[in-house]
C-alpha cells in the first residue's frame, strides 16, 4: 500500500515539474500612454485625448479619458470610450459645469489592466480663439495737434496692464461664435442684431443650419458686425471691448512706443491697408508689419469698435487715470482707420462716431483682456 502511494506521488510531481518549465513566462503589462492638451474649452466641453506609446505587448480593448472634479481620476469616474484601435485619439469632455476646476487623464486597457496617462487640469470656462499680447500698463500722451478737433487738447493718461487680440478678429472667428450662441439665421441673437446677414458685403453666410465664413475670406477681418455684435463676442470669450484709451496706448506701441504716426511705422504702406493698395477690399490679418507690440493691423483693414461713447470734446475733461470715456452718448468711438478710407484716418490718433447699432463693410473689432477700471 505505501509503495503504490509513493509511486503515485512520484509521477503526479514529474508531470508537474514537466508542466512549470514548459509554460512561457508572461511579459504582458498595462498599456503606457500620454495625455494630450486640453483644448476647445467651454463652461460646458473641452476636448483632450491620449497618446498610446506602448500597448504591452496585448491588444487595446478600451481607450479613451476620464475625468473629475477629484485628482487621479479613473474609468470608475466621467469617462469616454473611443474603441480598441490602437492608433492615437481625441475625446469630447461634455457635461462640465461652468467655473469648476477638473483633473483629466487618458487611458487604455489590455488583458493586463488599464493604464493612465499624465493628469492634466483645467477650468471648465470660455477661452478665447486666438493670440493675445500684453500690454505693460504705463503713462502716455493721448491725442494730437495735427489732426482733427476731437483729438485735441493732448493730454497725459495712465492705463493699468491689459492684454490685447495680437489680430482684428476674422470672419471664421465670428462664425463659430454665432454657431456656438445659436445666433438666428438673419445674425441676430435675443432680438438684437449682431451681423448683418443681408446685406451684400457681409463675409459669412447660412448653410445647412450653421454660420460659416465664405471661402477664402475666413482670416479676412469680420465685417457688418454692430458695436452690439462685438460686445457680445468680446463678452462671450471673457473680454471686453478696449477703451478708447487702451486701443490708442496700444496702437502707439505701449511704453515701447516709437511714436509712429500709423501703427508701427511713418510710412503707412508697411502697416495697413488704405484706399491706395487694398484693391478695394479688405486682406487676411497679419499681412502687413506688426508694431512695436507686435500688434498687426491697428492701422487699415477695418476701423475697430471700442467701449467709449463718442464726446467730440471729451479729451478737455477726460480722467487721467483709466478713462472710461463720457458716461452718455449717441455712438461708439470707432478707431485705425479701414481699407477704403485715405491715410489720415489710420493715423493712431484719429477718431471716428459710429451708431452701435450700425454695420459698415470696414469695421470690425478686437477685444481686450481685464477688469474694468472702477
Amino acid at each position: 500500500m505505501k509503495k503504490t502511494v509513493l509511486i503515485l506521488f512520484t509521477v503526479v510531481f514529474a508531470i508537474t515539474s514537466c508542466n512549470k518549465d514548459d509554460d512561457p513566462v508572461d511579459n504582458t503589462t498595462v498599456p503606457t500612454l500620454t495625455t494630450l492638451d486640453i483644448t476647445n474649452i467651454t463652461p460646458t466641453s473641452a476636448t483632450s485625448g491620449g497618446d498610446i506609446t506602448a500597448t504591452g505587448g496585448a491588444d487595446i480593448t478600451a481607450k479613451g479619458v476620464c475625468w473629475s472634479t477629484s485628482p487621479e481620476p479613473t474609468t470608475l469616474d466621467f469617462a469616454t470610450d473611443q474603441g480598441n484601435n490602437p492608433s492615437n485619439y481625441t475625446s469630447n469632455i461634455t457635461g462640465l459645469t461652468a467655473s469648476t476646476t477638473y483633473y483629466v487623464r487618458a487611458y487604455a486597457t489590455n488583458s493586463k489592466g488599464t493604464g493612465y496617462g499624465n493628469e492634466l487640469e483645467f477650468v471648465a470656462e470660455n477661452i478665447f480663439p486666438g493670440e493675445k499680447v500684453t500690454v505693460a500698463g504705463g503713462t502716455f500722451q493721448m491725442g494730437s495737434t495735427t489732426g482733427d478737433t476731437d483729438e485735441a487738447p493732448i493730454h497725459s493718461v495712465t492705463l493699468s496692464d491689459f492684454s490685447i487680440s495680437k489680430y482684428e478678429i476674422t470672419n471664421a472667428q465670428y462664425a463659430t461664435f454665432m454657431n456656438d450662441i445659436g445666433a438666428n439665421i438673419d445674425g441676430s441673437f435675443s432680438g438684437v442684431a449682431y451681423l448683418d446677414m443681408d446685406n451684400v458685403d457681409v463675409q459669412i453666410s447660412h448653410t445647412s443650419g450653421s454660420f460659416i465664413a465664405e471661402a477664402g475670406k475666413e482670416n479676412n477681418p469680420v465685417i457688418e458686425v454692430s458695436w452690439f455684435g462685438a460686445k457680445a463676442y468680446a463678452e462671450h470669450y471673457g473680454g471686453r471691448l478696449p477703451t478708447e484709451a487702451e486701443w490708442e496706448f496700444a496702437a502707439k506701441g505701449g511704453t515701447s512706443s516709437s511714436d509712429y504716426t500709423y501703427s508701427g511705422s511713418n510710412t503707412i504702406d508697411d502697416v495697413a491697408w488704405y484706399t491706395t493698395n487694398s484693391g478695394g477690399a479688405t486682406h487676411p490679418v497679419g499681412t502687413k508689419s506688426a508694431n512695436e507690440l507686435g500688434l498687426h493691423d491697428m492701422s487699415g483693414n477695418v476701423w475697430e469698435w471700442t467701449n467709449d461713447w463718442y464726446g467730440a470734446n471729451y479729451y478737455s475733461s477726460s480722467p487721467s487715470n483709466d478713462p472710461q470715456g463720457p458716461a452718455t452718448g449717441t455712438g461708439r468711438v470707432g478707431r485705425g482707420g479701414g481699407w477704403n478710407d485715405f491715410a489720415s484716418s489710420s493715423r493712431v490718433s484719429g477718431r471716428s462716431n459710429g451708431n452701435p447699432t450700425s454695420t459698415d463693410n470696414g469695421l470690425g473689432f478686437r477685444p481686450v483682456f481685464k477688469k474694468k477700471a472702477g
